[in-house]
């Protein structure tokens, strides 16, 4: 047993929670316990005197503990169960935007443009000629596929310990976007061009770094919590 678990070990044991909560906490704490390690090393703090910066940094496990079943753990399922409930309202209204509104259906029956291939093509065609579209298509088509994914970028890491890592976070908002694109492909509700995607996954990594900053906010504001747990 490492030096993390056996700390994490310790402050899951001053925690009155469920085994289910208790092995999300487990893996949350882990993250951040990573991280606070990675930052270390990157200054050049040897990994074993990092593990124990990290773990004085986080604080005393009696205490942590204590925070959380003073602050934490009454809300953690309301607040997971709303995450869930944003995220479920957010892919019904992407999954009507890209594929069931009245544009999306007329398309349909239209002639279908060919797939697009070549990266930004399409953005540099909308950038450089915006005179040539009306303000909503020119919009959508730039900015829209960006702004659709930044909630995604955001709820993965919220909702799976695993995507807490950027390049999780990457990966899984690209495959979600070629799954889109090739669903559009396949039912003649859009076109494949490859620029979506590369839009869609920008957005993925603006939410992340949004998420990014939120955490950091609650973590500060944990921090300043501690003092005042007796």
């Amino acid at each position: 047993m490492n030096s993390f678990e056996e700390y994490l070990n310790q402050i899951l044991q001053n925690i009155n929670a469920s085994a289910e909560t208790k092995r999300e906490l487990y893996e949350e704490f882990l993250d951040h316990l990573e991280q606070l390690r990675r930052s270390y090393v990157a200054y050049g703090v040897q990994d074993a005197d990092a593990i124990k910066l990290s773990i004085a940094d986080f604080g005393g496990s009696e205490l942590v503990g204590g925070l959380i079943n003073k602050v934490v753990s009454p809300y953690r399922k309301w607040l997971q169960a709303l995450s869930w409930f944003v995220f479920t309202s957010y892919a019904l209204i992407v999954v009507y935007q890209l594929f069931l509104t009245e544009t999306r259906l007329i398309q349909r029956s239209m002639e279908q443009p060919h797939p697009n291939l070549i990266p930004f093509q399409s953005i540099l065609l909308y950038a450089n000629g915006y005179q040539n579209y009306n303000f909503d298509t020119w919009f959508f088509n730039l900015f829209g596929n960006v702004l659709l994914f930044v909630p995604l970028g955001f709820l993965l890491p919220i909702l799976f310990a695993k995507a807490r890592r950027f390049s999780t976070t990457i990966v899984w908002t690209m495959l979600a976007s070629l799954a889109i694109e090739l669903t559009q492909l396949g039912t003649r509700l859009g076109s494949f061009d490859v620029d979506d995607l590369i839009l869609n996954v920008l957005g993925g990594a603006i939410g992340y770094a949004v998420w990014i900053m939120a955490d950091m906010g609650w973590r500060i504001t944990l921090q300043k919590l501690r003092p005042a747990i007796k």
